[in-house]
């Protein structure tokens, strides 16, 4: 099942439409595998975020220390 066919199994479901039990848990399980993997991405995009904005900021502390010294 793709999150596309658990989205409208979940919303079968909520319109109080027959929905099989095991359809439905099943449903639940590809949308929570979504969201813990979307959630993943976006933590691995902060620390790569992070670590370059880290880095921006020590080179430039040394570019500047480095300009500051040549005068």
């Amino acid at each position: 099942m793709d999150l596309k066919q658990a989205e409208a199994v979940i919303e079968r479901h909520e319109n109080g439409d027959m929905v099989y039990e095991q359809e439905y848990i099943d449903a639940l399980e590809v949308v929570k595998d979504h969201l813990a993997k979307q959630s993943s991405y976006w933590k691995t995009e902060a620390l790569s975020a992070r670590t370059a904005l880290k880095y921006a900021q020590m080179y430039s502390r040394k570019s500047l220390r480095d300009w500051r010294d040549e005068k």
